[in-house]
C-alpha cells in the first residue's frame, strides 16, 4: 500500500535586489505569474530576467534556483535539473538549492543522487528537520530502513513530539511488522490529534495486516469522513474490502481514488484484481 510521506515542498525563493527598472519587471511579472499558477509565464520571465542580468550577477544562482522550481512545477524535469545544476555550479554551498535537487532527484527516481545530495545538504546544515525527515525517506526508498529510523530518532531528539516524524517513524515499524509498537502510537497520536485522517488510514492499515477487518473498517470509514478526498483512504478501503472476500465493493473505492487522483501501478493492479472475479 502506498504509505504517506511528507515531502516539503519548494517554494519560489527569495526576492533578489535589482537597480534596473527592466530587471525588476521582470521579477514582478514572474511573481504575478507564480501565484496564478501560470508557471510558463514565469519561466519565460525568469529566463528573460537571466539573460539581462548577465553571467556576472552576484545572486544569478537564486534565478537559476526559481527557474528549475518552475520548471519542476510542469513537469519539466530535465530542463529543471539543468537549472539546478547551474544553480549549483554557482553557489555550491547552499543547502536549499541541493534540497530541491534532492527532492527532483527522488522524483525522477535517482535515489542514490538524492541521498548524496542531502548527505551534502546535511552536512552544511546538519540538525535541519526538513532536510533529516526528507533523507529518511530516500532512504526507506533505497530500502535502509535502519538508516531512516535514525534521522527520525535525531529530529525526535529536540521535536519529541513531532507528528509528521512521528508518524514515518511509525511506518517504518509497520513495514517492520511491529504492529503492537505501532498501534501504540497511533493511539496517542490520535488521542492528540483526532481529525487528523492519515491517523485512522494508518491505523487502519496496520489492524489490516492483522486481519483485524472489523477495526480496520471503522478507522478508515473515519478516515474518509475527516477527508472525503484523501485519496488514499479509498485505497485502504478496498484493501480491507479485498481481503474480507467483496472485490465488487472495492472496485468501486478504487475507481474513486482514481477519480482523486491516485495513479500507481500498485492501484491499477488492484483494479486488474478486481475485475478478474
Amino acid at each position: 500500500m502506498k504509505k504517506y510521506y511528507v515531502f516539503l515542498v519548494m517554494t519560489m525563493a527569495i526576492s533578489i535586489p535589482f537597480n534596473g527598472q527592466t530587471v525588476k519587471e521582470y521579477e514582478q511579472k514572474a511573481s504575478e505569474c507564480w501565484s496564478k499558477k501560470d508557471y510558463k509565464c514565469a519561466i519565460e520571465n525568469i529566463q528573460a530576467e537571466i539573460k539581462l542580468v548577465g553571467e556576472n550577477f552576484g545572486d544569478l544562482y537564486l534565478l537559476y534556483a526559481n527557474l528549475g522550481t518552475a520548471q519542476r512545477r510542469i513537469e519539466l524535469l530535465n530542463e529543471a535539473l539543468n537549472s539546478y545544476n547551474k544553480a549549483l555550479e554557482l553557489r555550491s554551498n547552499s543547502s536549499d538549492i541541493l534540497y530541491n535537487r534532492a527532492s527532483l532527484k527522488r522524483y525522477m527516481k535517482d535515489l542514490e543522487g538524492s541521498l548524496n545530495d542531502y548527505n551534502a545538504a546535511l552536512k552544511i546544515s546538519p540538525d535541519d528537520r526538513d532536510l533529516l525527515l526528507n533523507r529518511s525517506v530516500t532512504k526507506k526508498m533505497l530500502r535502509d530502513t535502519i538508516g531512516a529510523e535514525n534521522d527520525l530518532l535525531k529530529i525526535l531528539e529536540t521535536k519529541p513530539n513531532d507528528f509528521q516524524t512521528l508518524t514515518n517513524l511509525t511506518n517504518i515499524r509497520v513495514a517492520r511488522g511491529e504492529f503492537e509498537i505501532a498501534l501504540s502510537t497511533y493511539n496517542k497520536l490520535i488521542s492528540e490529534n483526532s481529525s487528523e485522517p492519515i491517523l485512522y488510514n494508518n491505523r487502519a492499515d496496520v489492524y489490516l495486516r492483522k486481519k483485524e477487518f472489523d477495526n480496520a473498517m471503522k478507522d478508515v470509514d473515519k478516515a474518509i469522513d475527516l477527508g472525503p478526498n484523501y485519496s488514499n483512504a479509498y485505497v485502504t478501503k478496498a484493501e480491507i474490502q479485498i481481503g474480507m472476500g467483496d472485490r465488487k465493493k472495492a472496485l468501486k473505492n478504487l475507481q474513486k481514488a482514481v477519480k482523486l487522483g491516485e495513479d500507481t501501478d500498485y492501484v491499477f493492479k488492484l483494479i486488474d484484481e478486481c475485475n478478474k472475479y
